[in-house]
């Protein structure tokens, strides 16, 4: 039995007990140093691992390497840069679980080899082999012009290059900042695609091993169809005065930027600069390969960002006096049938593939059976009577 006592203690144990005095402690506002704490706590317990600790010092040393790089020559536009600190981020990435050295030379190095020798062989095209020849004061250059010129103006322009249209419409001495949007655009085709080589290599590798044979191919067509037909950008054949006056706008943006190495790399300074390899445009192929290889399976905002692309470059291009329309049809209809035919090609190459594998471990399951098949001893045939 409970007592009155027992009852009373009870009852004091459910109130609520009533706030402890002020004893000048301050307390700290929520969230005050919990962001500092909670990245302190992060930065330690990564720190600890030894793998982690790894990837910091690695991503800190290519960072490093990056400001001095730019300090020391600029920008790393060139393919072979770019490459180089593709490949060293994926090293970088790599460092915590293991670097696959065998996997990344053979996926990697091919393709160095092949974009290395384009670069090369490509401004080696500029040497023309055939070409209508214009001239115009002192300059001399032997290219074709004459069917970009005509499909844009009457076909494209309805009468006006577009070049020359979007130049009256939208381009001033003194660059406004549409200018530097359309020259980020066109700065895109140096590093994008290998960027989605990189990516693809850490996190799908199927999907990299289709990508870049396909990547490759469209380079290399683009090279054959520069020695066979070299052709003039607009700029260019507004020099000789194949078309109204325009201005090379990518140019102005360099030497806006003050950036020396690449305005001499796009004003023909670098002596693999090839100003009459316009047909096709690569700058306008590579986002529609990249639009058309990822649009399967996409979501529909993604294809959305797919789609923009390939828009956003192509006016660029023709804004800023780098390609004519007709280049830029080119590339696209170069990046369709690379897809298209690469993709059966490939196909039935990891057909072929599969069925060897398919074949070898059958093969290996049979021998694994045979000693089961020799369990019985082969006895001589003992006839009866």
């Amino acid at each position: 039995m409970t007592t009155t006592e027992d009852q009373d203690r009870t009852a004091l144990a459910a109130l609520p007990s009533s706030p402890a005095p002020d004893d000048g402690v301050i307390e700290r506002a929520p969230g005050s140093s919990r962001g500092r704490g909670a990245a302190g706590s992060w930065f330690a317990s990564r720190w600890a691992d030894s793998g982690s600790r790894r990837v910091m010092i690695g991503w800190a040393v290519l960072i490093a390497s990056l400001v001095v790089y730019y300090f020391v020559a600029g920008i790393p536009w060139s393919t072979n840069s770019v490459l180089l600190y593709v490949m060293a981020g994926l090293v970088v990435s790599s460092l915590g679980s293991g670097v696959r050295w065998k996997r990344l030379m053979l996926d990697w190095f091919p393709l160095i080899v092949v974009l290395f020798g384009y670069g090369i062989l490509r401004g080696y095209a500029s040497h023309t082999l055939w070409g209508p020849v214009s001239t115009y004061g002192s300059l001399s250059q032997q290219a074709f012009y004459a069917p970009q010129v005509w499909f844009d103006t009457h076909v494209v322009g309805l009468g006006v290059d577009p070049t020359v249209q979007l130049q009256r419409w939208l381009y001033r001495p003194g660059l406004h900042f549409w200018d530097y949007l359309v020259w980020a655009c066109y700065m895109s085709h140096f590093f994008t695609s290998f960027i989605i080589a990189g990516v693809l290599w850490k996190t799908n590798h199927r999907k990299f091993r289709r990508y870049v044979p396909m990547f490759v191919g469209l380079t290399f067509i683009g090279y054959v169809t520069y020695v066979l037909y070299p052709a003039m950008p607009p700029w260019m054949a507004s020099e000789f005065h194949h078309i109204p006056p325009t201005t090379r706008i990518i140019d102005q943006v360099w030497k806006h930027l003050h950036i020396g190495l690449g305005q001499a790399l796009f004003a023909g300074g670098n002596k693999f600069d090839n100003n009459v390899a316009a047909m096709p445009s690569l700058h306008g192929a590579y986002p529609m390969l990249i639009c058309l290889f990822f649009w399967k399976g996409s979501s529909r905002r993604k294809r959305v960002l797919l789609a923009a692309y390939p828009i956003c470059m192509a006016f660029s291009l023709v804004y800023t006096g780098e390609h004519f329309v007709t280049d830029i049809f080119v590339g696209w209809i170069y990046a369709a049938a690379t897809v298209y035919f690469g993709s059966k090609l490939l196909d039935r190459w990891e057909a072929r593939r599969t069925r060897k594998q398919l074949l070898a471990a059958a093969d290996g399951s049979q021998i694994q059976a045979a000693p089961l098949d020799s369990l019985e001893p082969d006895l001589p045939l003992i006839a009866s009577g």
